[in-house]
């Protein structure tokens, strides 16, 4: 089980590190084929969209990997079907409401200066449903143990099929690209790969419809699926808004400009946070689980092993940004070399927040989703009145800061809470001390393999193993 997750975590680190590169290129693309202007209203837009599918989609992706992998394991797919189409309904009515209401901001705001005062950037409105489905398709082929179908998709071919005719729309014309025809573009490939996916679903499932509206007639009530969804929904809006909050904060208080600059240093900084997401892409429906059989132990075991990898990882990335950061930002073009202040923030925040393993997932796959979402939404909520008032006072660095220190917040409240209501350490710290701890016992063994070196005095026969006398530290042979 344990070599299938960590199997499963380089694939997905593969598709992560694709992603990132296509992510990477997106913006560099994008920030050649407009003005900045647009550029940055793009990038505003496109993360706007996805805080508003978040919250349009009630949570239900996170009750689905929760709720399924224990019955993905019977293979029982007309029921994962049944619990399917319900989350879906929501998740549907959810983003309906939602496009209605953000619909409401372009007409209230129509006129006024900013990303919401031009009319045109209204196609950003119809990439909300289908980021919400192409969520859901994630999520569940996630709890049925599909790498493949949990990122291909979202993370590499939706954004290099935009740039794909994003670059035939500028050879085209040869002028600046609109960012309204940007989404546009974007929001009919993600139509394509929602349907695409359906056919993989099928498959996955042999051949049952797990992915359908159709459901049997259900005694319950709408307002009591929001209020179980509820600790779910508030978390994830609370962890999308605070991982993108900080762009949408610049540029409206700064401007698009500032934040075309800070969107750069951030898709840069955000490839460190990759070696631990990845690993929760396997790692989310086992811990659910392990944790139903009680098997904390190996919970800790594979999240603090995990945490320490990642934490080495991003610390030498770290150090290579701190050396050539610049030269990596000057992709987007030369002047974008001033935000590598801005970059160096985000990635010291991001390692600390690193070290503390995985944090508000594993409190919602071990049904401690409640102090998930009070966890969250309260260092999140101080954060953003922090980012605002460090914005006003210092700009985009003090908006960084207070992006970093929320971020690391987050991540050391959820490890102590986990620690303390179950025992299990997601930080790196029981791996780091078990390394310590072998090392020392190491070292303290070699004076006794030297003094039995044949220069030594002993004889070659003194090297061989001695056999094991009974009573001597049996506790020994079972590490």
């Amino acid at each position: 089980m344990f070599s299938n997750v960590f199997r499963q975590s380089w694939l997905a680190l593969i598709y992560r590190c694709s992603g990132a590169v296509v992510s990477l290129l997106f913006g560099v693309c994008f920030a050649r084929m407009m003005n900045i202007e647009e550029y940055g209203a793009l990038m505003s837009l496109m993360t706007f969209a996805v805080v508003a599918s978040t919250v349009g989609l009630v949570g239900q992706q996170f009750r689905v990997l929760r709720e399924i992998p224990s019955i993905a394991a019977r293979k029982n797919y007309l029921e994962i079907g049944s619990i399917v189409a319900q989350r879906l309904r929501v998740a549907c009515f959810g983003s309906v409401a939602v496009i209605v209401i953000s619909l409401l901001l372009f007409v209230v705001a129509r006129g006024r200066d900013g990303i919401f005062g031009s009319w045109q950037y209204s196609t950003s409105l119809l990439l909300i449903l289908p980021l919400a489905l192409i969520e859901m398709q994630s999520s569940l082929g996630r709890a049925l143990g599909s790498v493949n179908l949990a990122l291909v998709s979202k993370d590499v071919l939706w954004r290099l099929l935009i740039i794909l005719f994003g670059g035939i729309l500028f050879t085209t014309y040869g002028h600046p690209v609109p960012a309204e025809d940007v989404l546009a573009i974007a929001t009919g490939i993600l139509v394509v790969l929602i349907a695409a996916q359906n056919v993989y679903l099928r498959h996955l499932a042999e051949g049952y419809k797990v992915f359908t509206m159709a459901v049997r007639r259900s005694n319950n009530r709408i307002a009591d699926v929001f209020f179980t969804s509820g600790p779910f929904w508030v978390t994830s809006i609370a962890s999308v808004m605070g991982g993108t909050i900080d762009l949408l904060i610049v540029s409206v208080m700064v401007g698009p400009e500032a934040g075309g600059y800070y969107y750069a240093a951030s898709r840069i900084a955000l490839l460190l946070d990759f070696f631990l997401a990845t690993f929760c892409i396997p790692a989310a429906p086992l811990i659910a689980r392990l944790f139903d059989e009680n098997r904390h132990a190996e919970i800790t075991r594979v999240t603090s092993g995990a945490s320490l990898a990642a934490f080495v990882a991003v610390f030498g990335c770290v150090v290579a940004l701190a050396l050539a950061g610049d030269l990596a930002l000057m992709a987007f073009g030369g002047a974008f070399s001033r935000a590598h202040s801005i970059l160096m923030v985000l990635s010291i925040g991001l390692l600390v927040s690193t070290y503390f393993g995985i944090g508000p997932i594993a409190l919602n796959m071990t049904g401690h989703q409640r102090a998930a979402m009070h966890i969250v939404v309260i260092t999140w909520a101080v954060g953003i009145l922090a980012m605002i008032g460090a914005t006003w006072a210092f700009g985009t660095l003090g908006a960084a800061v207070a992006g970093a220190c929320a971020g690391v917040a987050t991540r050391v409240w959820t490890a102590a809470y986990m620690y303390a209501a179950e025992g299990i350490d997601i930080t790196a710290t029981t791996t780091l001390r078990a390394l310590v701890r072998r090392t020392t016992q190491r070292d303290i063994s070699e004076p006794r393999t030297e003094a039995m070196r044949p220069e030594a005095g002993g004889t070659i026969l003194d090297l061989q193993p001695s056999l094991r006398q009974p009573g001597h530290n049996v506790h020994e042979s079972g590490r």
